[in-house]
Parts: structure tokens; sequence; C-alpha cells
């Protein structure tokens, strides 16, 4: 296996196994294989769209998301390809809103970047298009 094919595929673990600790609510999973300084920015419609900033940061984010949600909201990844430094991956979330039950199944884009082995960004899009942009590829 070449390094560039060892380096793509390291990339793509990584991003496996964010959503599985990610599906799984295990918080101390996920932030470790995140940069201490790592940032995830919320699709633009989100509620409550801020930058978030460093493991703590995140690790409330993801706590406060996990609670609106039912037990069953899940994110599974349809596809990931590698650009660079970064992977972009088209993301279908499903679930049920605890006080709503409004039900979910949407698709979005996530952009993550690397530094040092682990992911020291992520950013959601709406649009294809704009992940690509993000990651400097027009479509």
């Amino acid at each position: 296996m070449s390094d560039e094919t060892a380096t793509t595929e390291k990339l793509l673990d990584l991003v496996r196994q964010t959503n599985a600790a990610w599906n799984r609510r295990d918080i101390d999973t996920y932030l470790s294989l995140c940069t201490p300084d790592c940032t995830y920015q919320p699709v633009a419609r989100h509620f409550d769209s801020r930058e978030r900033g460093g493991r703590d940061d995140v690790q409330r984010f993801m706590e406060d998301f996990w609670e609106a949600w039912d037990d069953e909201f899940v994110i599974e990844i349809d596809t990931m390809r590698v650009y660079g430094d970064a992977v972009v991956a088209r993301m279908r979330f499903k679930g049920r809103a605890r006080r709503s039950g409004i039900a979910i199944n949407d698709r979005l884009y996530e952009v993550f970047w690397f530094r040092d082995g682990l992911i020291a960004r992520i950013q959601d899009f709406v649009h294809r298009g704009e992940a690509l942009k993000a990651v400097g590829v027009e479509e």
C-alpha cells in the first residue's frame, strides 16, 4: 500500500470512528479523536449555528444536541472522499425531537480537516457545492 493510500484510509477511518462514537453517545472517544483546540461549525440553519472551539465547547454542544433528540437519533455516512488534508462526507441523519416528536430524515455534508493525525475542524454544509468549495474544489 502506498503512503498516499495509507493516509487516505487513515483519514476515512478517523471519520468512521468519530461517527460511530457520536452514534454511541461516547463523548470521550469522540473527543480523543480531535485536537484539543478542535472547532465545530454547525450548519447555518441550525438553531444555534455559532462555531464551537475546543473540546469543552464541542462537548457542551454534543450534550445539548443529544438532550434535544431521542435516543434513536443517528447519523449515517452515505459517502466520503478525501481532498488533500480534508474529507467531505455526505451524511444522513434520522431521529425524532424529544419535545415536539417531529421526525427528521435529512442529509448534510460535513467537512473534516486534520492535523497531527487528529480531527482539527468539522464544518457542516447543506449543499455539496458549498462543502467542495470549502476544500478548494469547484464542481
